[in-house]
């Protein structure tokens, strides 16, 4: 991003809501993301690439510069939120 703005350029800013689209439809994740969960992952994953103190707002929603979250994801080990769960069975075994 600094190396952007020293050449004059605008870095590409997208919501979470866009980083979602994005990275499910480019397979970057194991199944496809809400802005939900991407919104998880950059408050909880200490590798996330932009710190929050650095988001900015645009209307109502919060915009980041996409290249360095689209490397993010390239690089990050494709996880999921496991198996569902086997509910516990009712029978007196």
């Amino acid at each position: 991003m600094a190396a952007e703005r020293e050449r004059g350029e605008i870095p590409e800013m997208v919501s979470f809501a866009e980083i979602a689209r994005r990275v499910s439809d480019q397979g970057l994740v194991s199944r496809p993301i809400t802005r939900q969960g991407v919104r998880h992952i950059a408050s909880t994953d200490p590798q996330w690439p932009i710190p929050e103190d650095q988001w900015q707002r645009a209307g109502t929603a919060i915009v980041v510069p996409w290249k360095p979250v689209e490397q993010f994801f390239r690089e990050r080990e494709k996880r999921g939120r496991g198996p569902a769960a086997k509910p516990e069975s009712d029978s007196d075994e």
